[in-house]
């Protein structure tokens, strides 16, 4: 069976996380390497150390290369979505008579629509759907069918010149690639969306450590994209102050935290050597949740929601809460082949499925 190699690197608000894969045309994906490494992180949407930011993703693309026989020409980097800007637009085109929609139609729709991308570099443009003068009905794709108007709703996703210069291109290059291409992560993270969700209309909130985006999909683009500055690290500082512990103590308890449960006085959590009543810090984590929901609850979402990004959706009984908070059915992502819902690798698989289905 034939394959081909892509090469893929993100970050988040903590982290830098690189993998080359062996993709085979059976969309089977087995990992050549992938390396991980912290870094001083992003907060409110700013590098704390730009420089260290800069040398950190050298090292990742450093070790991710070495012994790797075969390089693909071009390296994809994951854009986390506070650094990303969605803007929709329709268009419309009228026949004389009944005419069978080709693709320099569908250019005559894109040459039509306005988009405003000044100081923005524009890295995706999709049509997200399409509809006919003559029905209501919502198409994905128009190309063969025979009508006397089209409308077309297309979406761009664009980020900012000033992320490029970030960016060590010079080591991207010195390690044996042409050229690198930015993917917008919640572009990609919705091939982690069953493709039925996709069509119908869904959200996806991705919960990095300090910051949360609430992204809305048709088919295989993103139609909307907001953000706010709330995460787990807000949550782990809350618990690290309240209950006297050190920052890791904290962040452990909270992912053995199961807040949907009434738990027995005498029953405790503990981690390294800490130990904190259990019932008192699943009310605490309650409250701090519902409060995370309530925020969630002013964004317009659609009525199934998914959740990645390995934080707040890794906490016991998020799904639920948030469900009842928001009226919205809740689920975590899953990787559509294994079903499995572990981070950073269902992001990592993404990126690879949403770089083999671009170049398709």
């Amino acid at each position: 069976m034939l394959k081909n190699n892509v090469a893929v690197i993100y970050f988040d608000d903590m982290q830098i996380v690189g993998r080359i894969a062996s993709v085979s045309y059976g969309k089977a994906i087995t990992p050549l390497v992938t390396i991980r490494k912290d870094y001083s992180g992003i907060m409110d949407n700013v590098f704390t150390d730009r420089e260290e930011f800069k040398a950190t993703f050298s090292e990742v693309l450093t070790e991710m290369v070495a012994g790797v026989n075969r390089l693909p020409t071009v390296l994809y980097i994951g854009v986390p979505n506070q650094f990303c800007h969605v803007e929709t637009q329709s268009s419309e085109i009228e026949f004389d008579r009944m005419t069978k929609v080709n693709k320099h139609h569908i250019q005559a729709l894109w040459e039509d629509a306005q988009f405003n991308t000044e100081h923005r570099e524009v890295i995706a443009k999709k049509a997200l759907y399409f509809k006919l003068e003559e029905y209501e009905d919502v198409l994905l794709d128009a190309i063969g069918v025979a009508t006397v108007g089209l409308s077309m709703v297309a979406s761009v996703i664009s980020v900012s010149n000033e992320l490029r210069p970030v960016i060590n291109s010079t080591a991207v290059n010195r390690l044996g690639f042409t050229d690198f291409a930015f993917v917008n992560l919640a572009d990609a993270e919705l091939f982690m969306i069953p493709e039925k969700d996709r069509d119908a209309g869904c959200s996806l909130i991705r919960s990095d450590f300090f910051s949360t985006s609430v992204a809305n999909i048709i088919g295989d683009g993103v139609t909307q994209l907001s953000h706010f500055n709330l995460g787990m690290g807000h949550l782990v500082s809350e618990i690290a102050d309240n209950f006297g512990l050190d920052y890791e103590s904290a962040r452990q308890l909270l992912l053995r935290a199961t807040p949907t449960y009434e738990m027995l006085l005498e029953e405790t959590y503990t981690a390294n050597g800490d130990t904190i009543p259990a019932g008192i810090f699943n009310e605490f984590i309650a409250k701090r949740i519902n409060e995370f929901g309530n925020r969630l609850s002013n964004f317009d979402t659609a009525r199934i929601v998914y959740l990645s990004g390995g934080n707040y959706d890794q906490i016991y009984g998020i799904s639920s809460v948030l469900a009842n908070i928001c009226e919205r059915r809740f689920y975590q992502c899953q990787d559509v082949l294994n079903g499995a819902t572990s981070y950073p690798e269902n992001t990592l698989n993404a990126l690879i499925r949403f770089v083999v289905a671009k170049n398709s």
